[in-house]
């Protein structure tokens, strides 16, 4: 796929902060500020859920993971 062709219209009061930012750029130049604004949004989006995904599966450094417990145990039975 080449390009989109995509008409956007953001009605008045739906999204106050976009229009205000939408109003001070020409208009000639305010898909590519949406473009660019997109792009942030997915890459905030991306790098959110990679930062739930890790947080998810960090755990408290006082907490012993169950696999641990096992193998100390093991190692500690021949002492």
């Amino acid at each position: 796929m080449s390009s989109l062709r995509i008409v956007v219209n953001i009605p008045a009061g739906t999204y106050p902060e976009l229009l205000a930012d939408l109003g001070t750029v020409a208009i000639r130049e305010r898909a590519e500020r949406l473009r660019v604004l997109a792009m942030i949004g997915l890459r905030d989006l991306r790098q959110g859920s990679s930062r739930d995904e890790a947080s998810a599966n960090l755990q408290h450094p006082m907490e012993d993971n169950e696999a641990d417990v096992k193998k100390s145990a093991k190692l500690t039975l021949g002492l």
